[in-house]
């Protein structure tokens, strides 16, 4: 499912670790012990909505425009065309690639009040002739992404949900969360000659236009933040420890996050210093040498040429007129370009950054439940403060008055019609106070020629500071007004519920104990029972050498799926006929291992994901891959095929693998 932000997986930070007991590529691993997919929620107990238009709409259905509107001014679905990618689906649509381009959506728009979040936490991949979704959705109660397919995804077809092999989705999604090409994004439409090939199809992509780069960004974007996901749910976790001073410290994390969530303001330098000392304390103790944040990014593809990714490199396309013949050989994917490199890490934090890590924690929590608790604090009362201020009034020849206000620490400026001119609305053009967010509006609760009375708006909510309190009412007169203040917030502290048992960030969970203790109903009623989860079997034990493969290679070929290719799948006498008309490409793969990384033709298998921990040079070493290997040479040579040649030779033209659409290039 290489798709779509990981990490650099020898270290193996971030992912969750599967159950006690459970080994790779176990169906007791693949599905979530605690909670569901986003993916489940969205589909409920009926099918899942075919054609994928319909199931587009099913997502667009769930989103608000209007309670947070896209800041981008594009729809809250991202979706991105790739006919030439690096996907498990790459050769589905061969030979007419253009035609049959591979599509991704991400969501990063809010969602409606009584639905979960959806913002950086469903992202899909849809290929028609693939008849196939393949899905990331995020789990709240585990706080990681889980990984699902839809088979059967066709006219006709009884589309079915299955949780997906897990071992295999994390062999190119090493943080267990989405990724994508960093710029240029030439897979995409981004890619003028891209663009221009999907344009000259005259077809309707479901709706998604065949160009631009805009849409390429924001999608970057989104994996981006979600990739981050699971690392403020590890710092969670793990950072505070456990104990009084655990909770403590969590305590202190959630207030924090919830006052940036609500104000949209990070506090002071020295105000973040002070939020969870705790953490300070434990940092290096649970990180010695660091801890590592995720890189989302494959690297930058040009499928119709040889653009790389220095930026100085002189671009080189190929030639727009080639057949789709000639394009079927497009689908193979250099050593250099495959998802299943380990990519190293972004960067390493030696320290925490609390300024990240509130931001990202503040990014879990709902916009709609956010819209409930303002909603609800600015019902009670709470310590007031009046800051007086001198203002200036002046007329305007439009009808509308101008002003400007100067008290302690602040200072703002604007206009408001007059009671009897209703021309447009009050506007303020300057705001000037210490922890006060950008983009304060005003709504008039009175205008009577003195004093004007305005509530202070940011956005849906009431506009507040970094530390909570609320900015209540603007009241202005020839002469002289006030600003009030109220520190509502006061009651979160007061009533925030126990965080004791949370292991992951209780963005919803504590969010609703605490509207309820505010006597405010939960913007999200309780979800309606699901249908129980289904996952493929376990990959099977077998003895002998189809063992020793089915153990090491299993569960990523022992699957239903039709890539990557399933040799491993079915009886044994099934498998050992596979594994000889595939023994020249095993060769090829577990040989690679012998072969300098930046001479490599492709990447060597089994990938990194599979060696349990071990590195790759103890891996090349050890008697276990050359036990695989000897397998693979003794069946090559019992077809009459010298081992030693097949090394020399271009992976493409190797016998074929499997029949059908198993046998195109790069696999």
């Amino acid at each position: 499912m290489a798709w779509v932000g990981s990490m650099f997986l020898a270290l193996a930070l971030f992912s969750l670790t599967p159950a006690r007991g459970a080994p790779a590529g176990d169906a007791a691993s693949d599905l979530p012990p605690q909670g569901h997919a986003r993916f489940d929620e969205l589909i409920g107990a009926g099918p899942v909505p075919f054609p994928f238009s319909r199931l587009l709409a099913r997502i667009n259905s769930q989103l608000d425009s209007q309670l947070a509107p896209a800041a981008d001014g594009l729809a809250p679905v991202k979706g991105v065309l790739i006919p030439l990618g690096r996907s498990l689906q790459r050769d589905a649509g061969a030979p007419d690639f253009f035609r049959f381009p591979r599509v991704l959506l991400a969501v990063d728009g809010a969602t409606r009040p009584g639905i979960a979040p959806m913002k950086d936490r469903l992202f899909i991949g849809y290929h028609e002739k693939g008849a196939v979704l393949e899905v990331i959705s995020y789990n709240e109660a585990l706080g990681r992404f889980e990984f699902q397919l839809v088979r059967d995804y066709r006219p006709g077809g009884k589309a079915e949900l299955v949780y997906a092999r897990r071992a295999l989705c994390l062999a190119c999604h090493q943080n267990g969360a989405p990724i994508f090409a960093r710029p240029l994004w030439d897979e995409t439409p981004a890619n003028p000659a891209i663009a221009a090939r999907l344009r000259a199809v005259a077809r309707n992509f479901y709706g998604i236009p065949p160009g631009g780069t805009d849409i390429a960004y924001f999608f970057d974007s989104a994996t981006d933040r979600a990739n981050l996901l699971p690392v403020w749910q590890r710092i969670w976790r793990d950072g505070c420890g456990k104990g009084e001073a655990g909770d403590a410290c969590r305590q202190a994390l959630f207030t924090a996050a919830l006052r940036l969530a609500l104000s949209g303001v990070l506090p002071e330098r020295a105000v973040l210093a002070e939020v969870a000392p705790q953490l300070d304390r434990r940092w290096r103790q649970v990180w010695p040498k660091g801890l590592a944040l995720p890189n989302p990014d494959l690297p930058n593809r040009d499928p119709l040429g040889v653009r790389l990714d220095d930026a100085a490199a002189e671009p080189r396309r190929a030639p727009l007129q080639r057949v789709p013949a000639e394009l079927a050989g497009l689908g193979s994917i250099p050593a250099r370009f495959e998802p299943l490199n380990p990519r190293p890490p972004l960067a390493i934090w030696t320290a925490p950054d609390k300024a990240e890590l509130l931001s990202g924690l503040a990014s879990l929590f709902a916009e709609a439940d956010l819209v409930v608790l303002d909603q609800s604090l600015s019902r009670h009362s709470g310590q007031v403060e009046r800051i007086g201020l001198e203002c200036r009034v002046k007329a305007k020849a439009d009808g509308r008055r101008s002003f400007q206000c100067q008290g302690a620490r602040v200072s703002l400026a604007g206009t408001f019609p007059t009671a009897r001119d209703k021309r447009g609305p009050a506007r303020l053009h300057r705001f000037t106070f210490s922890g006060a967010p950008a983009g304060i509006t005003l709504v008039a609760n009175r205008m009577a020629s003195s004093p004007a009375s305005f509530q202070l708006r940011h956005g849906n909510r009431h506009a507040r500071l970094a530390d909570g309190r609320r900015l209540a009412e603007l009241t202005i007169r020839q002469g002289r007004g006030s600003l009030t203040l109220v520190d509502d917030f006061a009651r979160v502290n007061a009533d925030l519920p126990s965080l004791r048992a949370a292991t992951t960030f209780p963005a919803w969970d504590g969010m609703a104990e605490l509207l309820s203790a505010l006597s405010a109903t939960p913007a999200r009623p309780p979800l309606a029972a699901l249908p129980p989860a289904r996952v493929d079997r376990a990959v099977a034990a077998s003895p002998g050498p189809v063992g020793a493969f089915r153990q090491r290679c299993g569960p990523c070929h022992d699957t239903p799926e039709a890539a990557p290719p399933n040799f491993l799948h079915g009886d044994i006498d099934v498998v050992a006929t596979r594994l000889a008309r595939c023994a020249p490409r095993i060769y090829y793969r577990l040989s690679m291992w012998d072969v300098a990384e930046d001479r490599r033709g492709k990447t060597p298998m089994p990938p990194l994901s599979a060696l349990a921990g071990m590195d790759a040079d103890a891996w090349a070493r050890s008697p276990e891959r050359r036990q695989l290997l000897a397998h693979a040479s003794g069946l090559l040579l019992a077809q009459g095929v010298d081992p030693a040649g097949i090394v020399r030779r271009r992976f493409e033209n190797l016998p074929a693998c499997l029949p059908g659409r198993l046998a195109a290039p790069g696999k």
